[in-house]
């Protein structure tokens, strides 16, 4: 009996063919992808493998090298404030060491004192050098600029060039944490008394830019859509978007009104049209009204004073807007600060670290003239704004002793220019508790008589003036007469007076005021009086009321008539190295009262570095726990971005064996199909 082989079918040989090798091939491939896989352990080859996964991982991807970038950095930031730290710990040992110093020579003898000198001489040569000391990112007192030395040793002083702020990097939530200290730190610090006592209120130019406005509302000037309208009329619009400097918007102003006329067949705008005024925008209208109105949800005719609470109109009787208080910058032009009253600025003495400067200011075109005038020539001090951007503030870079302090007065001929900028270090305004140093001026007061237990005016006299012919005059000084240098000068002269009328005299023989030119309280005596002799003052009652105000060191000029106090509203560096410098120089001079003042303010240093350390060490913290937070975020985004891309391997195993089976499977069936029977020879 014959059979015929299963292959048979009524099907065409190619077609059996074609199928089979698309099977094969079809195996193959997925053999090929699945071998990849295994060989990658990635589910994912490519993103056309599977779109929205392949963007899920590359935001992962992103997040995680942003994330390890700032391990990178908090690890880099670790490392400079644990060098930080080390250092304010040396600087905390060195002041330890210092104060037990000067602890010891309170009670010590001249001897001893002048060796202890040259220890104090050695901390400090110490402490320049851990100042000076770098990390990772530089000087670690360098400030935003940690590449350059931050403290210098100039002409016997210690200046500190810092920068201001500090140097940041990204760090996640701890972007803020600075990596060096600059101005302000526990070693490194400027003076903190210098502040302009006068308000130049600048005036607007054309250049003034809308950024540096305060504005009518104080709270700067935007510049948007405003509306206007002339006597009660058809309502415009000005758009101001664009517009940068006071000068665009007057501009624009302009156009828009004069547009209006046009319109509207009316003459708002007189010759002058808008313009400026002082710190305010003005309009010429020699008849009518026009308004300016805000649209909903903008403030800009507001803030640029052209719409008031209540609201009125310029009008020929009201020409000017509202002041819209410009900044000071470092491109205000002089002529345009009019806290100067429109006197010309002439020269100005500046005496710091040692050295004194005359500077001639009357060539100054802008406030940067001025800035860079002062600041050259290796003066050793800052110009700056004051925070209100009104005022002029001036520190000064050095530390050093009492002969280092920063002073400016006026010069002869110099048109009072540093009282005019209000940066004269001493004026009737002059607060009595920033002499020497911040420690004020003390007075005896409500002294009582034991016996009586009455208030005895005998035993509260602060100081004796002499004059030349031998009269006395004494002066008891209460609390509220060292509020300022006026209010001390007026308790003089009026005390002075009751005196010298008392006596029969002419009040005219005795005044006391303030030094037009040199820095100082001065004590004037007629000609005559002068001609026997000197004047004189002498503490009373053991008063330190003549030592402070600097009557003990008052020098006699112009003929005897004038006795001029020393200066004691100098501004110096208060930070550590001033007080070691002090500390020294006191034990050299056995200077017991000094010795001890110098021992109380390297208490306040300690103190100070203290808290620095303790601040370093609150960074330290927050740099730990943001280092763990991150190191938490890449362990939770990697888990996710391996659950979408990575291969599983048990199913991809199997997978592989299924695929091997089918591909002999495959193979098996073509070769079947592919035999060669009696059919094939018969056709």
């Amino acid at each position: 009996m014959s059979n015929f082989p299963t292959s048979y079918s009524r099907a065409p040989s190619l077609l059996f063919t074609a199928q089979s090798l698309n099977n094969i091939n079809s195996s193959n491939i997925a053999l090929g992808r699945l071998s990849n896989q295994l060989a990658s352990g990635l589910d994912i080859l490519r993103p056309s493998d599977d779109p929205v996964r392949s963007a899920a991982i590359s935001t992962l991807d992103g997040r995680i090298e942003h994330t390890n970038q700032i391990l990178q950095n908090l690890d880099f930031a670790g490392s400079s404030v644990g060098t930080l730290d080390q250092i304010l710990a040396d600087a905390k040992a060195l002041v330890d060491e210092a104060s037990s110093v000067a602890s010891s020579q309170i009670n010590s003898d001249p001897e001893t004192r002048e060796s202890q000198a040259i220890i104090i001489d050695s901390l400090i040569d110490s402490l320049f050098s851990i100042a000076n000391q770098e990390s990772l990112v530089g000087h670690v007192f360098g400030g935003s600029a940690p590449g350059r030395q931050p403290i210098i040793y100039d002409r016997g002083a210690y200046r500190f060039v810092g920068e201001v702020g500090g140097l940041t990097a990204a760090l996640g939530s701890a972007s803020n944490i600075p990596l060096t200290l600059g101005v302000g730190n526990a070693i490194g610090e400027l003076s903190n008394r210098m502040e302009g006592v006068v308000d130049l209120n600048p005036n607007l130019t054309e250049n003034t830019l809308l950024t540096d406005l305060n504005g009518a509302n104080n709270v700067g000037a935007n510049a948007g859509v405003l509306e206007f309208s002339y006597n009660g009329g058809q309502v415009a619009q000005v758009d101001l978007a664009g517009a940068v400097t006071i000068g665009d918007v007057v501009d624009r102003l302009n156009a828009a009104v004069q547009q209006y006329e046009t319109d509207n067949s009316v003459t708002v705008l007189g010759p002058s049209a808008f313009s400026i005024s002082g710190s305010t925008i003005s309009a010429d209208i020699p008849g009518g009204s026009l308004e300016f109105f805000d649209i909903a949800g903008s403030s800009t005719a507001s803030d640029l004073g052209l719409v008031t609470d209540p609201p009125t109109s310029f009008t020929a009787g009201n020409p000017t807007g509202v002041d819209l208080d410009p900044n000071l910058t470092l491109t205000t032009p002089v002529s345009a600060l009019a806290g100067l009253g429109g006197a010309p600025l002439g020269s100005i003495q500046l005496k710091n670290n040692g050295a004194t400067h005359t500077i001639d200011l009357s060539g100054a075109q802008t406030f940067a003239d001025i800035k860079s005038a002062i600041e050259s020539g290796n003066t050793g001090v800052r110009v700056l704004i004051s925070e209100d951007k009104q005022s002029i503030n001036i520190v000064t870079e050095s530390a050093g002793t009492q002969s280092h302090a920063l002073s400016i007065s006026e010069v002869v001929g110099g048109g009072a220019t540093a009282e005019l900028l209000g940066i004269r270090t001493f004026v009737g305004t002059t607060k009595l508790s920033d002499f020497n140093d911040g420690d004020g001026v003390s007075v005896v007061s409500g002294r009582t008589d034991p016996l009586t237990g009455l208030v005895d005016p005998s035993l509260n006299t602060d100081f004796e003036i002499k004059l030349g012919d031998g009269f006395s005059i004494s002066i008891d000084l209460s609390p509220s007469d060292i509020n300022s240098v006026d209010t001390v000068v007026a308790a003089i002269n009026a005390q002075a007076d009751a005196q010298l009328t008392a006596a029969g005299r002419p009040t005219t023989d005795f005044s006391a005021n303030v030094g037009a030119i040199s820095n100082g309280i001065e004590f004037n005596q007629s000609a005559a009086i002068a001609a026997g002799g000197q004047m004189s003052i002498r503490p009373v009652n053991n008063s330190q009321a003549a030592e402070g105000l600097g009557f003990m060191d008052a020098k006699n000029g112009a003929g005897n008539t004038l006795l001029r106090s020393e200066d004691r509203a100098t501004i110096r560096v208060n930070n550590l190295f001033s007080h070691l410098l002090d500390l020294s120089e006191a034990l050299k001079n056995d200077d017991t009262f000094g010795i001890e003042i110098a021992t109380k303010r390297l208490g306040e240093s300690q103190d100070h570095v203290i808290q620095a350390r303790s601040t370093v060490g609150g960074y330290a913290r927050r740099l730990d726990d943001e280092t763990r937070r991150q190191q938490d975020r890449v362990v939770f985004d990697e888990a996710i971005r391996s659950q979408l891309r990575d291969l599983d391997y048990a199913s991809a195993s199997s997978e592989f064996a299924q695929l091997q089976l089918q591909l002999q499977a495959g193979l098996s069936v073509a070769a079947q199909t592919q035999q060669l029977t009696l059919l094939d020879f018969l056709g």
